[in-house]
């Protein structure tokens, strides 16, 4: 149990806080992956004046990470500007090393969809569309309500007669069907609730747009605290020629349900060719 009491106030530039825990969290460094439709990841390195922080302290405890813009340099007090705060769940949770006045921590910062990956299941599922099957999932299976995820759609989607779940993990399949009709997700952040919010859309609405980062490489510049673009690098691959899809409905036994498209766009360089196809019995 922690003795250590947190201060009214903080010099730290980013604030780490993890409820339940009273102790004080100082930033020390911390990186982040972000992408559509898959769960964020940060990793923060903190240290603290208390020694006994402990993994059931820590673990599947919610928290956010604060990042605030820099101190306007001048005269006077100034305040700190929060600029954006990340909400989830610990799901990882290190002790590096330990000194006389602080201890060195490092703890893994996901959104609560990300827990799905650790569910695996056989289910089947009868007239429901995605959308239906992907709430019911996170309803009933996962405990989550209504103000943990909405549905900002502008299509209707039809009933699936049938879908089945083989050994999948929760995460992979419905991130799965979801991609198989256009729908895709990203996270935001309810401050009020201090919870983490999966959004889902199908349109470009979805979008955040509008901003313009400056290229500024770090050769010893002020950056005068303004965002900006350090390095750029430009990468090459093997993409597929052709994409072929095959396809059988014993109800339209008849219909032609094969297809393919040129994805090179008439492009000369040496591709391969992807062929997938489906069943419907």
């Amino acid at each position: 149990m922690s003795s250590v009491k947190s201060l009214l106030f903080s010099h730290n530039h980013h604030l780490l806080s993890v409820k339940g825990c009273e102790a004080g969290l100082d930033v020390l460094a911390f990186e982040g992956d972000e992408a559509l439709s898959q769960p964020f990841r940060y990793r923060i390195e903190f240290t603290s004046a208390d020694h006994a922080i402990s993994k059931e302290m820590m673990l599947m405890k919610a928290a956010s990470l604060t990042l605030q813009a820099p101190v306007a340099q001048g005269f006077g007090i100034n305040v700190q500007q929060s600029v954006r705060v990340i909400q989830g769940v610990v799901t990882g949770f290190e002790r590096l090393s330990t000194s006389r006045d602080e201890t060195h921590y490092a703890l893994t910062l996901q959104p609560r969809l990300a827990l799905l990956n650790r569910s695996h299941q056989n289910a089947i599922y009868q007239d429901q569309s995605v959308p239906q099957i992907v709430e019911k999932i996170l309803r009933e299976r996962h405990g989550l309500r209504g103000q943990d995820f909405l549905f900002s759609l502008t299509k209707t989607y039809p009933r699936r007669e049938q879908v089945m779940q083989y050994g999948e993990d929760d995460l992979r399949f419905i991130t799965r069907l979801l991609g198989e009709v256009g729908i895709w997700f990203r996270f935001t952040a309810d401050t009020r609730l201090h919870i983490d919010v999966a959004e889902f859309c199908d349109s470009q609405q979805g979008y955040e747009k509008g901003l313009t980062l400056p290229s500024v490489p770090p050769s010893g510049q002020q950056s005068a605290g303004v965002d900006a673009v350090w390095e750029m690098a430009c990468r090459h691959r093997v993409v597929e020629q052709q994409v072929s899809t095959r396809d059988y409905n014993y109800r339209e036994a008849t219909a032609d349900m094969n297809a393919q498209v040129d994805v090179t766009a008439g492009r000369p360089p040496p591709l391969v060719r992807l062929t997938t196809g489906e069943i419907t019995t």
